[in-house]
């Protein structure tokens, strides 16, 4: 009887042994999925908020050569206003200063 006892105990526990150090190895992987899950999505974050600093940073470049274009003009009209001012003061003979 402990022969047969014996003979069914040791597979068993092998068994068990093999069975637990497979549970605990599989609840490994998914830990480390699960850590992994969460560096990804920091990850896809992370480029998100680089994208859309990216698009801000175009629009702000956009404007900014909106903004030295109207300026641009701005000189341009100034200039000849100056230039059409001081016709005028020379064909009138005018003290303008």
């Amino acid at each position: 009887m402990n022969d047969n006892l014996a003979k069914i105990i040791t597979p068993v526990l092998t068994l068990v042994f093999v069975a637990g150090g497979g549970w605990y190895t599989l609840d490994a992987v998914a830990d480390q999925s699960v850590n992994l899950d969460n560096r990804v999505s920091n990850v896809e974050e992370k480029i998100y908020e680089q994208k859309v600093l990216e698009i801000k940073v175009e629009q702000v470049e956009r404007r900014l050569e909106k903004m030295e274009a109207m300026l641009e003009k701005t000189i341009e009209i100034q200039q000849k206003q100056m230039a059409n001012q001081a016709a005028i003061c020379q064909a009138t003979n005018a003290n303008c200063r």
